[in-house]
């Protein structure tokens, strides 16, 4: 069942890793700044796992499968938590436990830790040797973004924009225009 949903599935660039909820069954933060790095993500053309997005139209049906085929055909994970229970919690271990497994079989994967409000050597010891990003620091989400497109390769379309040049003066016309490319 595993494999066949596998090979059904659309394969994503970008698994996000996180803990949907809280003791209380609220929401966490950490689902709430993984909605955010979604939006921004899938605004730049990516294909990305969320949980709480990806899984939303597949009420009924075991998820097992569908987290199998995204956590192996995506080439990054961000993997965030704002508390080092929430990145041992079962399900979040569980994840990014096998994406590491995943990436000592493919060099091509790569894990980015991605934490806030708390201090990076609270983080799972297997995180150590992985560069991490504090999301509480003033443009880590841009600074975050411009990495992965320089892993992944920029995903947004090149458009092409004709400039016709402005006149300076009446003893002035140009009547070429430029093509700008736009990436």
């Amino acid at each position: 069942e595993i494999l066949s949903v596998s090979k059904n599935e659309q394969p994503y660039d970008i698994f996000i890793c996180y803990k949907e909820s809280a003791e209380n069954g609220e929401r966490t933060i950490d689902s709430v700044i993984a909605q955010d790095l979604y939006d921004t993500l899938t605004d730049k053309g990516y294909k990305v796992f969320f949980a709480r997005i990806s899984l939303e139209d597949k009420l009924g049906s075991k998820y097992e499968p569908y987290i199998f085929a995204a956590l192996n055909s995506a080439k990054i994970m961000l993997s965030i938590g704002t508390k080092y229970e929430y990145f041992h919690a079962v399900w979040v271990k569980n994840e990014w436990s096998r994406f590491l497994k995943l990436m000592a079989k493919d060099k091509s994967k790569v894990l980015i830790p991605c934490y806030k409000d708390m201090d990076a050597y609270d983080m799972p010891d297997e995180f150590k040797a992985l560069q991490a990003q504090d999301l509480g620091k003033v443009g880590a989400i841009q600074d975050l973004v411009r990495g992965i497109s320089k892993i992944l390769g920029s995903t947004e379309k090149s458009q092409t924009v004709t400039v016709a040049p402005t006149t300076t003066g009446a003893l002035t016309k140009n009547t070429r225009s430029d093509t700008i490319m736009i990436a």
